[in-house]
């Protein structure tokens, strides 16, 4: 019987070691990771056991700007934003909103006389060692919606696809089949043509991310609907239990993370972002995305301007009055 008893507590202090060592992985390798995409220089350690510090609220809510894009030194205008999302957070009523700006709006490029599509802006100031994207874009976000834009997330393509994979797809519900024969023709990107039938759809990155992309036989606007219910099919699978309990797959995000995700948050931001927001079980979300059909709030300007497919705010170009009406007032909107 001694023997016995010998051997189970054997057994259980060489569990209970591997549970506090593949804890400490997880602890060092968290740390070290938001170290990485935030450019700090914290230990990684230091920084994940160090108090958390969410920013600072505005009249009770944080706005977070998401921005993807095919990646740094990738051909096709790596830098240039594909997604511009605004992702509003209200911990007081458990509300979130999430609000898509078109690429093709027509702005002013800050610290600049130069005016551009809005998707450029990241790419103007990023590119060619200024390192200034985030900043900027954040900037013109903030000019657009009239919201404090608190923090950016930037992530590349491959990062996105890789996500999904990793989770083991995402399901997404369509009404009627999807099809896109033109787009990605040249390149035979998506395999030339790319098509998904009615009905709940089970999606891994390549298609995902064909779907998200996807605009010519539909639109812009259409496109920014579809990547807000690509992002929550995501963010659902993410902190699943049955993600959250697999060290593989935890393990693989932190990796994914790490070499294909870039933010403005500090360390301790980040940390106390996710301690607070964490907590927000079954949210009520609200999507918006502005575009210039009968009741949209942009259009296209008046033939002759030059300006080639822009859009601009129907209140006239830089008025974002209605804009930022409609930002302003996003949780007084029906849940979605």
């Amino acid at each position: 019987m001694g023997i016995f008893k010998k051997r189970w507590f054997k057994i259980s202090a060489v569990v209970v070691v591997l549970i506090l060592a593949v804890g400490g992985y997880f602890a060092w390798k968290t740390g070290f990771i938001i170290n990485k995409i935030s450019g700090s220089k914290n230990s990684a350690l230091g920084t994940l056991f160090s108090d958390g510090a969410a920013p600072q609220s505005e009249e009770g809510r944080v706005n977070i700007l998401l921005l993807g894009m095919r990646g740094a030194n990738m051909p096709g205008g790596g830098l240039l934003a594909d997604s511009i999302i605004v992702a509003s957070f209200n911990t007081k009523d458990n509300k979130v909103a999430m609000m898509s700006v078109p690429r093709d709006l027509w702005v002013q490029i800050p610290g600049t006389s130069d005016r551009g599509k809005i998707n450029s802006v990241y790419a103007h100031w990023e590119g060619g060692g200024k390192g200034q994207g985030i900043q900027k874009i954040e900037e013109v976000m903030g000019t657009v919606t009239g919201l404090k834009i608190d923090h950016a997330i930037v992530i590349n393509f491959s990062g996105f696809k890789q996500l999904i994979d990793t989770v083991g797809g995402i399901d997404v519900k369509l009404s009627k089949p999807f099809s896109e024969t033109q787009q990605f023709v040249e390149g035979q990107e998506c395999g030339g043509t790319f098509s998904l039938p009615a009905g709940t759809v089970h999606l891994n990155g390549d298609k995902a991310l064909c779907y998200s992309r996807a605009r010519v036989q539909t639109n812009d606007f259409d496109r920014s609907k579809r990547q807000q219910i690509v992002l929550k099919a995501l963010k659902d699978k993410l902190i699943s239990l049955g993600t959250l309990a697999d060290f593989s797959k935890v393990n693989n995000i932190l990796n994914i993370v790490g070499e294909n995700v870039k933010t403005d948050m500090a360390p301790e931001e980040m940390k106390g972002f996710y301690e607070q927001y964490a907590n927000m079980k079954d949210a009520d979300i609200t999507q918006q995305v502005f575009e210039n059909s009968e009741k949209g709030l942009l259009e296209v300007p008046a033939a002759g301007t030059g300006l080639g497919y822009v859009l601009i705010p129907r209140a006239g170009q830089d008025n974002y009055s209605q804009v930022r009406d409609a930002c302003k007032n996003i949780f007084s909107q029906p849940a979605q």
